[in-house]
């Protein structure tokens, strides 16, 4: 009994951060995707190490259908697509995080920016208005056309064009969070407005935070694979992009192999990453919460 008595009580603010985390690792969305996006990196960056192949071309084995040493067949100049999916992955997925990443950073930045200070809040969301309204693909297709195929151009101009619909999602959540009596509560004791962001808005604005990364992360690999089909995306050979937009041309031939796996491995990446967002969407906001563990 006295044991229990003296046993340290966890910090309050300890306690509340350490909940979210626990009830993440309880979501089986959490290990879906963490799984799902574990396979693809190592299938992607670890797998052209294992299978080695080389990008030597075989005649003889010109869209050779599975089996005979190539378990997922040969292309039209006879190489290894089982390689070349490999190798493949790698830009996707790079590319995918980078540009979510700084489009969301932007969005987030200027949500904050039009929700916190009334002085940019107008010009701010008219920008994003005037971005929402030009359809993304032209400015990716005019730039990458003048510029030439450049990843990080292609990049670039994603992430530019993806910005604003992060920014009016923060802003409405930020508009939001600020007028809740806690939020004043930590006003009116004095808190410095840095660590009411810190402590307050941002932690409560995470669940829309996470939805948008996510979202920006399809629509940036969706839009670098719509760009590479129009010519005008990724330029390197292997990409799963490239090899969708290369497969059309055979599929009146039946040539399964090349059509499928590349386009079921980029529903997969999507659909990791945006099981790994509704996962903390369910473990930082309990109320939306499906099949996970009770906190």
């Amino acid at each position: 009994m006295l044991a229990a008595e003296h046993r340290p009580q966890a910090h309050p603010m300890e306690a509340a951060i350490r909940k979210p985390w626990r009830r993440l690792l309880r979501h089986p969305d959490f290990w879906l995707g963490a799984g799902l996006l574990l396979f693809l990196i190592l299938f992607s960056f670890c797998g052209p190490v294992v299978w080695r192949r080389t990008a030597t071309y075989n005649v003889a084995a010109m869209l050779a259908p599975p089996g005979h040493g190539y378990p997922l067949g040969a292309d039209a100049l006879g190489r290894d697509n089982l390689w070349e999916l490999m190798l493949g992955g790698r830009l996707p997925i790079v590319t995918g995080f980078v540009t979510a990443i700084a489009a969301t950073g932007l969005g987030v930045g200027g949500g904050l920016m039009a929700a916190l200070n009334r002085q940019l809040e107008g010009p701010l969301m008219r920008t994003a208005d005037a971005v929402l309204s030009i359809p993304q693909i032209i400015p990716i297709i005019i730039v990458q056309s003048l510029l030439g195929q450049n990843v990080y151009t292609l990049m670039g101009i994603v992430a530019l064009t993806l910005w604003p619909a992060t920014a009016r999602l923060v802003w409405a959540r930020v508009i939001l969070v600020r007028e809740m009596p806690y939020v004043e509560a930590a006003r009116a004791e004095g808190l410095p407005a840095g660590q009411v962001l810190a402590r307050h808005i941002l932690p409560n604005s995470f669940d829309t935070i996470a939805a948008c990364f996510a979202t920006q992360f399809a629509n940036a690999v969706l839009f670098i694979a719509l760009a590479t089909a129009l010519g005008v995306g990724l330029g390197p050979p292997w990409n799963w992009a490239t090899m969708i937009a290369t497969s059309v041309n055979y599929a009146s031939y039946n040539d399964w192999w090349l059509i499928i796996p590349p386009g079921v491995l980029f529903a997969a990446l999507i659909m990791s990453v945006f099981a790994l967002t509704e996962s903390l969407r369910g473990a930082f906001n309990p109320r939306l919460q499906r099949g996970a563990g009770a906190p």
